[in-house]
């Protein structure tokens, strides 16, 4: 006989973590404060079903340069239709929750409080690991053209290289911000109110001496707190960028000893990005008392204007 919990739930299989689709609530958890939106694209015309699916986003139409007109002549014409950009989702994994037996009958008393740290948890285990894999593509598929010591449409913008990064202090700060900016508004995809720059947080202390410290504010926006709104957001724009300072910025340590991060700047619809929780079910195994919880997480992505995307090599 089974008897009913405080919460009135008998056991696991009673509980909302049985339901058909509860997985979606771990996404919807932690979503609305996630910096991926605001740096990818991610409308997909569609809905992430399973790994190896192939999904579609629209692509920005270009009408083509003015021509210069003589009487007389006979018109060109610039072919103009719907551009659509295909991707195939190969990533996955997945996450097992155990449940004892013995634990079960606890859980179930305290579900409230149970559910929020396990939604929550989920969540932020997966987001860092989409986080991650995001950036690092970004840097990847950038343009190379947007990237290096020898950036920019005449190769004359030196954003750091391997070997020779570029030390960043609160003199420079702004100069090389510029740089970045340059070479995005060359390459044609600056957009305002649609750029960001991801930075990471050893650059805090830098700031703190500079012209920038006022507009960082050090994260802090009096009784609004917006610096949490959106995962590392800071307020207001810094030359343009919307400016998000992170700990999952790709770092490695230099030929030239020094600690060295990948600033990686943009368009967000530079890159496309999709994933999503796909699967989850309560199972009883074999041979066991107790329960698994299994999801199973798919996501890709892939940069759809490579030149939309610009990468400076800063140590601090």
């Amino acid at each position: 006989m089974a008897f009913a919990s405080a919460s009135g739930f008998s056991g696991l299989e009673n509980s909302p973590l049985a339901r058909i689709g509860y997985y979606n609530k771990i996404i919807a958890t932690g979503w609305d404060k996630e910096f991926l939106p605001y740096i990818t694209n991610t409308s997909i015309d569609g809905k992430l079903t399973m790994c190896n699916q192939v999904i579609q986003f629209t692509k920005q139409p270009r009408s083509g340069d003015w021509r210069p007109y003589e009487k007389n002549q006979e018109l060109v014409a610039d072919f103009s239709s719907p551009d659509a950009f295909v991707m195939q989702i190969c990533n996955a994994a997945y996450k097992v929750l155990k449940f004892d037996q013995l634990d079960i009958a606890r859980l179930c008393d305290r579900w409230a409080q149970y559910e929020e740290y396990l939604l929550k948890d989920a969540y932020e285990t997966l987001a860092k690991l989409w986080r991650q894999w995001v950036l690092e593509a970004m840097i990847l598929e950038a343009s190379g053209q947007n990237k290096g010591a020898n950036a920019g449409c005449h190769s004359n913008i030196n954003l750091g290289a391997p070997n020779a990064p570029i030390k960043i202090t609160s003199e420079n700060i702004h100069r090389e911000l510029a740089k970045i900016q340059r070479v995005l508004k060359e390459a044609g995809r600056w957009v305002d109110d649609e750029m960001f720059i991801m930075l990471p947080s050893a650059i805090m202390e830098t700031i703190v001496d500079s012209k920038y410290a006022s507009a960082f504010d050090m994260g802090n926006c009096g009784s609004n707190n917006c610096s949490i709104l959106v995962t590392g957001m800071m307020p207001g724009k810094v030359m343009g960028f919307n400016v998000f300072v992170v700990d999952c910025i790709p770092q490695v340590i230099d030929a030239s000893g020094a600690l060295t991060y990948f600033v990686i700047a943009g368009n967000k619809e530079g890159f496309a990005f999709a994933g999503d929780l796909v699967q989850g079910d309560l199972v009883q195994p074999a041979g066991y008392f107790g329960v698994h919880y299994r999801m199973l997480a798919v996501w890709g992505g892939k940069a759809i204007y490579p030149d939309a995307l610009a990468v400076g090599y800063w140590t601090f």
